[in-house]
């Protein structure tokens, strides 16, 4: 399939729609987003259950999108939906899953190679002398520059990765696309919508900021983001319809498949 060009504006547009597509069923949505919270949570103590959790994540997204189709004609969403990946193109998607499990973990060898000696040097820094003296502060801030350093490398190595992954399985799972064409296809559809993922990236952003203390206090770092995802999932839905789906959802619509 190939991938248009739309308005930066529709950026926002996504999330409008999957707010949308939330408030069509917002109890299953997160009775499902509670499922694999919990389901996370628990594999994180089994590393190998870990590594098959990032293979069939591709799989049961593709799950929660069929389930986003299945709101948008009028039906019910169902726990059910988050097994559907499993019926079509299952393989492919796993393979998608084996993409995305190497490259995160390259970018991680990288991170490593890049700060491994600060995060170290940090640790135990902490470990003796809680105290922030001005020789500890000045080791402090050497190894942050390094830290820092690393985190912007591997976030930057981690985009491209990241574009490629967005769209894959939703092209693998509804129209047979194999796994390299759904990654290159991903890939080239944000590359040419660079503003509106943008504009989606600022505000997904800017909730995390809200958000993601409140799971620091907690004790949970990543609740920001599963608290998110409610509406995070259906919108790259949204995205999807709009990008691939010519004529449903253009600048000035917005995200008029959902008001039905």
């Amino acid at each position: 399939m190939e991938p248009r060009i739309v308005a930066a504006v529709q950026g926002w547009a996504w999330i409008a729609g999957g707010v949308r597509l939330f408030l069509r069923s917002p109890l299953m949505w997160i009775v499902l987003v509670l499922i694999l919270f919990v389901a996370m949570k628990v594999v994180n103590y089994v590393p190998i259950l870990m590594l098959v959790a990032v293979l069939l994540m591709p799989v049961f997204l593709a799950g929660l999108m069929d389930g986003c189709r299945t709101l948008e004609e009028g039906r019910q969403l169902e726990i059910a939906h988050l097994l559907r990946g499993f019926r079509k193109n299952a393989a492919q998607l796993v393979t998608i899953g084996g993409v995305s499990l190497v490259g995160n973990l390259v970018i991680l060898m990288i991170v490593v190679a890049i700060g491994g000696d600060a995060f170290a040097t940090m640790a135990k820094t902490l470990a003796k002398s809680p105290t922030l003296t001005p020789q500890v502060t000045e080791q402090m801030q050497a190894a942050t520059v390094e830290v820092t350093r690393a985190a912007l490398v591997g976030a930057a190595v981690s985009l491209p990765l990241l574009m490629a992954l967005w769209f894959a399985p939703l092209l693998t799972y509804f129209h047979d696309v194999t796994p390299l064409q759904a990654l290159k296809s991903s890939f080239i559809a944000c590359l040419k919508n660079i503003l509106p993922m943008f504009v989606y990236g600022l505000v997904i952003l800017a909730a995390l900021m809200v958000l993601v203390p409140i799971g620091v206090k907690l004790g949970q770092y990543d609740l920001g983001l599963w608290l998110m995802a409610p509406v995070l999932v259906p919108s790259i839905y949204a995205s999807y319809k709009d990008i691939y789906a010519a004529g449903v959802a253009t600048a000035g619509r917005g995200d008029s498949f959902l008001r039905q």
